[in-house]
């Protein structure tokens, strides 16, 4: 956590029209004195020594340029780094826009340092005047200040308290996402992998490979944790109605995180343990507090790989990489390999057809449907016969979109085996 808002014992002049600020900028232990003013789109920014000598000259942006340059409010303020100097912020604003800009005076020159989000794009010059209010905050004397900014807005669950860290990385100011906050109602939301979580007997079922209807039955749960819109809500269904219960509550230490949510007129309580480096994979859900069928154990889809857990974002894309991307062999001895087409969620690629995974409308003896993305391809049932066998069944779609077809598909034809390229010839499920 943050210690506190930085102090400083600067001189700052009181000329709204041409503010300027003293500090140690370079970190050689004297103090020199930057002074902005507001000219026709831009703010002329200028180093002095303390015996008045100009050392650096240079511009920040400004809101386009307004009738009148003074009615562009300029403001400074100032980061301390410790030893190795003092950040300038320059905040230009007018009526109709705000310009933000950080500026490090070393070696002679007064150079501006771009502020990056968490994927490494610089924030855009100027926004909305007021959107965002700014300070620097340091963990504690002597330690560089970071760039903070904070906005609040309405969204689905409350009110959304958004504040973004960015530290000090040499040439730029880049997104400190640990100690980056959204916050709902005054509950952290934190930054989980999305995926669906199954209770155990389902994936009990989903590892036999044996009759996956039988999932149907059993209820799933999504952590919802929508930074952007400032939803943190538990996501239940049942397979014919899906329940939203938002999360009230949150704490997490050493992997593990403790959630409360309501769910009608009943309280959830809910523990998370998580994995992964960053522990944002949700790994085991035990819901307690709702009753049946949604108070059970839930995990993720995944299997194992050596020493590794890997994880899959929905039952669909787990059978996609684990069982049916191969070389398959027919009865005559021909090759039909299956492979990824593409990114989550999965698409499978059968030769010159697209293809993708439908489970919730495959009905016995198919254990799911492979749908073609486009109309002129072949729909398929797959019957899943153990670790190396499968069965493909032609199916007919009156719909005139096979790939957005589910129900009122019908089988077309008699089921053929398919064995796996390297099994034994006499595999079978």
């Amino acid at each position: 956590m943050l210690a506190g808002l930085v102090l400083l014992f600067l001189r700052l002049s009181g000329n709204p029209l041409a503010p300027s600020l003293a500090a140690d900028f370079d970190g050689d232990g004297r103090d020199e004195t930057i002074t902005a003013a507001a000219a026709r789109g831009a703010v002329g920014l200028e180093v002095r020594s303390a015996d008045g000598r100009v050392l650096a000259e240079a511009k920040a942006p400004a809101p386009s340029p307004p009738a009148d340059a003074k009615a562009v409010h300029v403001e400074l303020a100032a980061g301390p780094l410790g030893s190795v100097g003092t950040l300038l912020q320059v905040t230009a604003t007018s009526d109709a826009s705000e310009c933000v800009s950080i500026w490090r005076y070393h070696a002679d020159a007064l150079t501006r340092l771009p502020i990056r989000d968490a994927k490494g794009q610089d924030l855009p010059d100027c926004g909305k005047p007021g959107a965002w209010t700014t300070r620097w905050e340091s963990d504690g004397p002597g330690r560089p200040a970071a760039f903070v900014r904070e906005r609040s807005e309405k969204a689905s669950q409350g009110t959304l308290r958004v504040k973004e860290v960015f530290a000090f990385a040499g040439f730029s100011l880049d997104a400190d996402v640990r100690r980056s906050t959204r916050e709902v109602e005054g509950v952290p939301i934190p930054a989980w992998y999305d995926a669906v979580l199954y209770s155990t007997p389902a994936l009990e079922i989903l590892y036999t490979r044996f009759d996956l209807s039988r999932m149907r039955s059993e209820p799933t749960l999504r952590i919802v944790t929508d930074r952007e819109r400032g939803v943190f809500a538990l996501r239940f269904s049942d397979g014919k109605e899906e329940r939203s219960a938002p999360v009230d509550s949150y704490a997490a230490s050493a992997g593990e995180a403790t959630l409360g949510a309501r769910l009608g007129e009943k309280q959830a309580r809910v523990r998370v343990t998580l994995g992964g480096q960053d522990r944002s994979l949700p790994m085991e859900v035990q819901v307690e507090g709702l009753g049946a069928p949604f108070d059970q154990v839930y995990g993720p889809a995944g299997s194992w790989h050596g020493r590794g857990y890997k994880v899959f974002a929905n039952v669909s894309d787990e059978l996609a990489s684990e069982e049916l991307v191969s070389t398959w062999i027919d009865p005559r001895g021909g090759q039909m390999p299956i492979d990824i087409e593409g990114a989550p969620p999965y698409r499978l690629r059968i030769g010159s057809a697209v293809y993708r995974i439908e489970l919730a409308r495959a009905e016995k003896p198919v254990d799911l449907l492979l749908l073609p993305v486009e109309p002129t391809g072949q729909p398929w049932g797959v019957i899943l016969r153990g670790k190396n066998v499968i069965e493909r069944v032609p199916f007919h779609c009156p719909s005139e979109d096979p790939g957005k077809a589910g129900s009122g598909c019908t089988a077309a034809g008699p089921a053929e085996r398919l064995r796996r390229l390297g099994a034994r010839a006499n595999a079978s499920g």
